[in-house]
């Protein structure tokens, strides 16, 4: 949603345009605040949905409840790192386990009685509940004296002690048996039959070869196939459950990016400038405490590194190895961020690192000529490594030949190659071949074995104030032209920027090019108040500004012809086509009495399918065809069936009987049982709680709030 400020720069903008109307303009938005208060007060005094954040199995949720689940949280997480919406999201997950699943306990009438309860506390296997919140902090160890102590005195003398000991002991402690109960009901109930254990021993050992004769749709052109909207809305409703869709929005956005000005760049540099002696005056063991202190980008890692794996920039690394411990590098800017640069430790290390560069020549009967004149030719000038190596194919061709910094065990590097390296000196030049091609290599550093620790004190150059308010007023007046203008492409590109579009935007991963965190985008777009043609307010994101129009919304459900349209078209004309193919293969099947003389009738071949069981994927010859596969497998012996519609044509196929393919396992009836109640039964209880949640219908409006 915009600051506050972007509203003033919006109303500045207004009172400029109709200055002669101010007196109006001013009355009429103070009737508009009146009616509004009133008619928010009076929606909630008539059972309006100005507070609802959503609906769990029929009952609303209102945002109150939401939030005493939010401030019970904060009180059991304090201390913890959780942000606010990490909790509202947590919240909301306990008020569907409240309202989906814990109603199911009391259905069943699943209680923890007082023992129960004492004995998952005292018992001698506490529940893990239990342990958790009372380990003893010095042992790491469950202390049942600080438990007893908690139970019988602290709680008793205070009541904060007493209704946390309900909120996040107790009830968390009976919700837990209870579902353990249930769960274990649940999984009693699991059993498989004789029938399911020969399915599951037919799935991976019965396998049946057929043969079959196709037409593929490609013999009759889409062309000829003529329709209509209303033939195209009927296909659609047949198949309705094939075209489902999430709720989804399309949007045209600009996005107004916030650079920091030459005055931030100039800010930034000077103060790491006047860093700098600071830094390096800093006693050995305090260089952790004073880059938190001045909030360095970078804060202090203890962990020495090695060549190429420091995770600084090659600049800053080359200065860095080349330092003795103490010493600090000049100021450094790299991509945004201005640093220096401290060597806080030095070890040798017992494994050493070595650099190269080299030109891939692919195998093939010149490469080795090719490669010996490249050598010649880099040895003597004639050439360069960026260059020759421009058609490397394994990615270092953008790095002129750079295989980097390497370990002799473990590199992605060709072992060829790494051998060649490590037995050279920093200099040669050689060719070895590898799996990968012919490689003209030379050696560029090392060996190296030297690790350093490092301490880094770096400063982003960040847009000021100034240059935020510059692009703010220019969002601002953007955003209020194309409020009152319907083209909003004209209003963007009259004002000198360009329009992007997003679509099929989702709530719940909304992707918006140009956008890292489209959240607050998604949170207007989905309010239940945003219509189609709508123009949010200035969006305001970090280093950049968003004003966006509504195109289209789509609910969740079957999807509208309008809106896949093609698809439907291309699945329908190919449905048609499938009817004009079987049509010709009923003709031609009352005269033919086998493939061969199916395949003739209708000028084809026949294609033999060997082996196919029910984890099959592909149909030799054919293709990807899951129903032909399941066809297959349920024909009896030497039968056929009737024409298959499938993905790339139709068929008929017919059943040439069980084929043997060495010697299988031996089917026993009780272990395959077994296997399949074990495996059923472990993952039992989620599937019950995702086909309650299912059913439950929720309803997620979060969105309208935060």
């Amino acid at each position: 949603m915009a600051k506050n400020k972007n509203e003033e720069t919006g109303v500045i903008l207004k009172i400029q345009k109709q200055t002669g109307c101010l007196l109006f303009v001013i009355g009429a938005a103070m009737l508009a605040f009146v009616l509004t208060d009133f008619f928010k007060s009076g929606s909630s005094m008539f059972g309006g949905s100005d507070n609802i954040v959503g609906e769990i199995a029929g009952e609303q949720v209102d945002y109150n409840e939401l939030m005493d689940g939010v401030e019970g949280l904060k009180v059991l997480y304090q201390g913890s790192n959780l942000d606010e919406a990490q909790l509202r999201d947590q919240a909301w997950n306990q008020l569907i386990q409240e309202k989906v699943i814990n109603t199911q306990f009391e259905v069943l009438g699943l209680e923890t009685g007082t023992d129960e309860l004492n004995d998952a506390m005292f018992g001698p296997n506490p529940d893990p509940i239990v342990v958790r919140n009372f380990t003893n902090p010095e042992t790491n160890e469950f202390d049942p004296n600080v438990l007893k102590q908690f139970i019988e005195i602290d709680m008793q003398e205070d009541e904060t002690k007493y209704a946390n000991y309900l909120n996040f002991l107790e009830i968390p402690l009976k919700d837990s048996r209870s579902r353990t109960k249930w769960e274990s009901l649940i999984k009693a109930g699991i059993y498989s039959t004789k029938l399911d254990a020969r399915y599951e021993f037919d799935r991976e050992e019965r396998k049946m070869s057929a043969m079959a004769v196709g037409l593929p749709y490609t013999m009759i052109q889409d062309s000829t196939i003529k329709y209509e909207d209303s033939d195209l809305r009927s296909y659609l409703s047949e198949n309705s459950d094939d075209y489902q869709q999430l709720a989804t929005r399309d949007i045209d956005f600009v996005v107004l990016n916030v650079y920091p000005s030459a005055e931030d760049t100039l800010e930034a540099k000077e103060w790491i400038e006047d860093q700098t002696k600071r830094f390096s005056e800093v006693k050995p063991g305090n260089d952790s405490s004073f880059l938190a202190n001045w909030r360095s980008l970078r804060q202090f890692n203890p962990t020495y590194v090695r060549r190429g794996a420091s995770g600084f920039s090659p600049e800053v690394e080359d200065k860095l190895f080349a330092s003795d411990t103490g010493e600090v590098t000049d100021v450094i800017y790299t991509q945004g961020i201005y640093g220096v640069y401290k060597v806080t430790g030095i070890k040798e290390d017992s494994v050493a690192v070595m650099r190269a560069r080299h030109v891939l020549i692919p195998l093939g009967e010149d490469a080795e000529e090719i490669a010996k004149t490249t050598l010649a030719d880099l040895k003597a000038g004639r050439t360069t490594f960026e260059i020759a190596s421009k058609d490397n194919y394994d990615g270092t061709a953008a790095s002129k030949g750079d295989l980097g910094w390497f370990t002799k065990e473990g590199s992605m590097v060709p072992k060829e190659v790494v051998d060649k390296v490590f037995a050279s000196s920093e200099g040669s030049y050689f060719i070895v071949k590898s799996n990968r091609g012919h490689h003209v290599v030379n050696v560029t550093s090392g060996p190296f074995n030297k690790t350093i620790q490092i301490a880094a004190l770096e400063r982003g150059i960040i847009a000021g104030q100034e240059a935020d308010r510059v692009v703010e007023r220019k969002a601002a007046e953007i955003q209020f032209k194309a409020v009152d203008d319907e083209n909003f492409d004209q209003v963007v590109e009259d004002l000198g920027h360009v329009v992007r579009e997003a679509t099929k935007i989702t709530v719940s991963n909304p992707n918006v090019p140009g956008v890292p965190d489209a959240k607050e985008i998604a949170r207007w777009l989905f309010n239940d108040k945003t219509r189609v043609g709508d123009v949010s307010e200035v969006i305001t994101l970090p280093d950049r500004y968003v004003i966006a129009k509504c195109k289209a919304i789509r609910e969740e459900g079957t999807a509208s012809l309008e809106d896949i349209r093609e698809q439907i078209t291309a699945d329908y004309v190919r449905d048609q086509i499938g009817n004009k193919l079987v049509e010709q293969m009923n003709e031609a099947l009352a005269s033919a009495n086998d493939a061969e003389a199916l395949a003739k009738a209708l000028n084809t071949t026949t294609s033999l399918v060997p082996l196919v069981n029910m984890n099959s994927g592909q149909v030799a010859g054919v293709g990807a065809e899951p129903e032909i596969i399941g066809t297959i497998l349920g024909l009896a012996q030497d039968k056929r069936s009737e024409p298959i519609k499938g993905v790339s044509g139709v068929y008929v196929v017919w059943n040439t009987g069980q084929v043997q393919a060495g010697e299988g396992p031996e089917f026993i009836e009780a272990d395959f049982q077994t296997d399949i109640t074990n495996r059923i039964t472990q993952s039992a209880g989620e599937t019950v709680i995702q086909a309650l949640r299912k059913k439950a219908n929720i309803v997620d409006k979060r969105y309208n709030f935060f």
